[in-house]
């Protein structure tokens, strides 16, 4: 089993606690939560204490809460800096390693 480094640590501790701030502002409970994303009470628990879940169990929680739409938005590549940067240009299909022969 890998140990997790302190940085992702403390992410998943900030988004798990964003997710509570959301989901109570909103006014539900977390086993209403948990119904409608098809998981458990204990698995929402987990998730707002910053343990690890399936990513697929995070984005179920996203979409209930409304989030997920500025999640997927987050993570485009074209969305940084770099990334525009690099929109009039060929976006490989593959990465390849080269070797030094």
């Amino acid at each position: 089993m890998s140990i997790t480094p302190i940085p992702v640590k403390r992410s998943m501790r900030t988004i798990g606690q964003n997710l509570a701030s959301q989901r109570k502002l909103l006014g539900l409970t977390a086993r209403m939560i948990a119904e409608r994303a098809g998981t458990t009470p204990q698995t929402i628990s987990k998730l707002e204490n910053g343990d690890g879940t399936t990513l697929e169990i995070t984005l179920r929680v996203m979409r209930v809460l409304g989030l997920m739409d500025a999640v997927v938005a987050a993570s485009d590549p074209f969305s940084t800096e770099r990334g525009r940067l690099m929109v009039d240009e060929r976006l490989p299909e593959r990465v390849r390693v080269r070797s030094d022969d």
